[in-house]
C-alpha cells in the first residue's frame, strides 16, 4: 500500500500521463485548451506534440518515483510545483494551476505530518 505522500504523486503523475496522451491523440485540443494561437492552425501542432511528450515523461517519473516511496523527490517537487501553480496563473490557465498547486500543497502536508523526511 502506497503512503499518502506517495498516492498523492501517484495521481498526480498518472493525470499527467493522460493528459500527455490526449496531447498526442487530439493536439488541436490542447492547444485550444493552452491558448495557443490558431487552436487549428498548423503551426501550433508540433509545440502541442512537443508539450504532450513532456507532460507523458514527466507522468512516468512521478509513478516511477511512487512507486520507490522517493521521499526526497516528492518534497523537491513541491517548490517547483508552487512555481508552476504561479506561472499557470499568470498566463491564465486557472485549473492546472489549482491542480498544481492544490496536489503541491497535500503532498506536503502528507510529507510533514506523515512523518515523511524527518
Amino acid at each position: 500500500m502506497p503512503s499518502p505522500a506517495a498516492f498523492s504523486i501517484y495521481a498526480f503523475g498518472l493525470t499527467a500521463f493522460l493528459a500527455g496522451l490526449v496531447g498526442l491523440i487530439a493536439p488541436t485540443s490542447q492547444a485550444a485548451t493552452a491558448h495557443l494561437p490558431g487552436p487549428f492552425s498548423p503551426l501550433c501542432i508540433p509545440t502541442a506534440r512537443g508539450n504532450a511528450l513532456a507532460v507523458i515523461g514527466m507522468g512516468i517519473y512521478y509513478t516511477l518515483a511512487a512507486y520507490q516511496e522517493n521521499e526526497m523527490f516528492f518534497a523537491l517537487t513541491v517548490p517547483m510545483r508552487l512555481l508552476t501553480t504561479t506561472v499557470f496563473w499568470a498566463q491564465g490557465w486557472k485549473g492546472p494551476a489549482v491542480w498544481e498547486g492544490g496536489g503541491a500543497v497535500v503532498t506536503l502536508g502528507h510529507l510533514h505530518w506523515g512523518g515523511g523526511l524527518g
